[in-house]
Parts: C-alpha cells; sequence; structure tokens
C-alpha cells in the first residue's frame, strides 16, 4: 500500500500535475454526464479505463478517488493511472448529493515524469 501512495503522490498529487488534473475535470464538465448508479459507473468506467489502456498499448497502473473543486462545488473525480505515464479522467461524483455521473467522452492526458529528490 506504501508504494501505491508514492505512485500516486508522485504523478497524480504532485504539484507539476495539478493544472492538469484540473483541466481534465473541467474539459469532462463541459460535456453531457448521465446520471448512473455509483456501483455501474465504478464497474462500467474500469471496463473503459482498461480499454483505453489498450488503446495506447500500456496497462492500468491504479484507480485513485480524487477530491476537487470547480467554481462553487466539489467532485470527486476517479482517475486512472496508466503505466505510461498518463491518465484518464473516468466517473464523477458531485460530492454535495452524492450522484454519480457517467462523461461521454474520458480525456487521456500525459502526466509530468516523476521526479526523485
Amino acid at each position: 500500500m506504501t508504494e501505491l501512495n508514492s505512485v500516486v503522490n508522485t504523478t497524480l498529487l504532485a504539484d507539476d500535475n495539478q493544472a492538469t488534473i484540473s483541466a481534465m475535470l473541467d474539459a469532462i464538465l463541459a460535456k453531457p454526464l448521465t446520471p448512473m448508479e455509483a456501483k455501474q459507473a465504478k464497474t462500467y468506467m474500469e471496463q473503459v479505463a482498461t480499454q483505453a489502456a489498450g488503446d495506447e498499448g500500456t496497462e492500468v497502473q491504479l484507480f485513485q478517488l480524487m477530491e476537487m473543486k470547480n467554481k462553487h462545488t466539489t467532485y470527486v473525480l476517479r482517475v486512472a493511472l496508466f503505466s505510461n505515464n498518463k491518465a484518464i479522467g473516468l466517473d464523477v461524483m458531485d460530492a454535495e448529493n452524492g450522484q454519480f455521473f457517467v462523461p461521454e467522452s474520458c480525456p487521456v492526458v500525459e502526466l509530468q515524469s516523476p521526479t526523485v529528490n
């Protein structure tokens, strides 16, 4: 578990990648969203991530939930980190009412490479 936390901290949560992840959330919210039950959204979106990773010639390294603010609302975004240092934004939950949404399209973004201090 410590190794996975380290991977998340050096990739998805790294300061250099915060703007990229925020832009990913903005891109997801700018497109139509379909409400879905939490379990269905998780299963469906993890399949989408696996397919997208295969299209990239890589695999999903891990899934991570990230709490993010957008304007006046807080969201929980499920992100899949690929082994090739890319990530895909998946389903979104409105933290105020607990409703899950599945986006029409899921952006894949390239992250800054982790640096070792």
